[in-house]
C-alpha cells in the first residue's frame, strides 16, 4: 500500500499542473499582501478593508487569516476540486486505468491510494497559501499582537497576542483544509463515474458552486445545514469574535458524514466498474 501511495504521489507531484498551482498559491497571497499594505488602514473607508482584511495590516500574523478568508470560498475549491476528480478519470483518459488494474492490487485498494493522494494534495495547497501569506506578512507588517474592535465600533473589543494568532492560524488552516473532506469524496466519485477527468473535476466544483449559491438563499432555513458549504467559514469568528464557535464542531461533523457516504459509493461504484480503458 505504502509503496502504491508512494508511486501515485510521485506521479501527481511530477504534473505540470501542479507546479502551476503551487506558483498561483505562492503568488496569489504576495499580490493579496501588496494590496493590503497599499490600501493601508484607513478609518473613514468602510468598503472591503472591513473584516480581516482591515485587521491584516496590524500583524503579519493576521494576513493568513485575510488569504484564507479570499482563498477558500473559491479559488482553493476550484484546486481542491481538481486533485479529487482527477483521481481516476485522468488515467481513464489516458487509458491507464486498465494496465494499472492489470497489477495484482485490489481495486479499493488503489481507489483509496489515489483519493488519499488527492486529500495529501488538498491538505498541502491549503498549508501553502497560508504559509506564503505569512511568510509575506511577516516580511511587509511584522510580527505583533492584533486589537481587534467591537462589531460595529461599540465597545467590547478585545487583542489577540502573538501565540494566540499563531495557533488560532493553525487551527483555521487545518479546519479550512478538512472543510474539503466533502468535495474530496464527491470528486472521487465523480471521478470514477465518468472517463473524462475535466468531467469530474467540473461536476464536483459545480456541486460546491450550487452548494453555495442554495446556501445563500435564507428562505431555505435549516436545510442550508445540511449543505457542505455551509460551514467553511465558522474558523473566522476564532478571529473576529474571540471564539471558537460551535460551528466548528458542526462543520466537522457534516464533512465526516459526506466523506463517509460519497467516499463508499465511490469504492462500491469502482468495484464493479467495467473498465474498458
Amino acid at each position: 500500500m505504502i509503496a502504491l501511495i508512494r508511486t501515485e504521489f510521485i506521479k501527481a507531484a511530477r504534473r505540470t499542473r501542479t507546479a502551476i498551482i503551487a506558483l498561483l498559491l505562492i503568488g496569489l497571497p504576495t499580490l493579496i499582501v501588496v494590496a493590503i499594505n497599499a490600501r493601508g488602514d484607513r478609518p473613514d473607508r468602510g468598503d472591503r478593508g472591513d473584516g480581516l482584511f482591515r485587521l491584516a495590516s496590524q500583524s503579519g500574523l493576521l494576513v493568513p487569516a485575510a488569504v484564507l478568508s479570499a482563498t477558500s470560498g473559491f479559488l482553493l475549491i476550484v484546486i481542491a476540486g481538481t486533485f479529487a476528480g482527477d483521481a481516476v478519470a485522468s488515467d481513464s483518459s489516458w487509458g491507464n486505468l486498465r494496465y494499472l488494474l492489470m497489477r495484482p492490487v485490489p481495486r479499493g485498494r488503489l481507489l483509496v491510494a489515489k483519493a488519499f493522494v488527492s486529500g495529501v494534495l488538498i491538505w498541502a495547497a491549503t498549508i501553502l497559501v497560508t504559509l506564503a501569506a505569512l511568510v509575506a506578512g511577516v516580511i511587509l507588517f511584522g510580527v505583533h499582537s492584533a486589537t481587534v474592535p467591537g462589531i460595529g465600533g461599540v465597545a467590547g473589543g478585545f487583542e489577540l497576542s502573538t501565540g494566540a494568532l499563531l495557533l488560532r492560524v493553525v487551527v483555521a488552516t487545518a479546519y479550512v483544509a478538512f472543510g474539503f473532506s466533502a468535495l474530496l469524496a464527491i470528486g472521487t466519485l465523480f471521478s470514477t463515474l465518468t472517463d473524462t477527468a475535466a468531467s469530474a473535476i467540473g461536476a464536483t466544483v459545480g456541486v460546491y458552486i450550487v452548494s453555495e449559491i442554495l446556501d445563500s438563499i435564507s428562505q431555505l432555513g435549516v436545510a442550508r445545514y445540511a449543505f457542505p458549504t455551509h460551514y467553511l467559514g465558522a474558523w473566522e469568528t476564532m478571529f473576529t469574535q474571540n471564539t471558537y464557535s460551535a460551528d466548528m464542531v458542526a462543520g466537522i461533523v457534516v464533512q465526516f458524514a459526506y466523506f463517509v457516504v460519497f467516499g463508499t459509493a465511490a469504492v462500491l461504484w469502482f468495484q464493479r466498474k467495467d473498465i474498458r480503458s
